[in-house]
């Protein structure tokens, strides 16, 4: 029974062999529904496709000349397939954010853990 990924969620550590991206919260523009509220508030929430905030990349490298590229998160958001919020799927437990092609699981914290997506409870 997956959780609601928000702002607070972290993302993993990811690697391009030049340079080291470490764990960050997600941040970003998550999208704030108009008619979807939790403990009062619009609830907000990550689709497929939602950009969170940019993680600056730290030269492991030494040899290599490349420099860091840019640290561009992107939600890949695959789990949930059955609730939808403002008829989009929102990321929950178990979804990742990719970086430069790499996966990067999202681990914790996550949204009020009553709100359980998909528990058909």
């Amino acid at each position: 029974m997956p959780l609601l990924v928000t702002k607070e969620t972290l993302d993993t550590p990811s690697s391009d062999g030049t340079c080291l991206y470490p764990a960050k919260a997600l941040g970003g523009q998550a999208i704030k529904s108009p008619g979807i509220y939790i403990n009062k508030q619009p609830a907000e929430y990550y689709v497929t496709g939602t950009t969170a905030d940019n993680v600056e990349g730290q030269k492991i490298n030494p040899l290599s000349p490349l420099p860091c590229q840019p640290g561009t998160r992107v939600i890949q958001a695959a789990v949930n397939t059955s609730v939808f919020f403002d008829k989009k799927l929102p990321a929950v437990q178990g979804d990742k954010a990719q970086l430069i092609g790499t996966d990067r699981p999202l681990t914790a914290p996550f949204g009020d853990p009553t709100v359980i997506i998909g528990s058909r409870g």
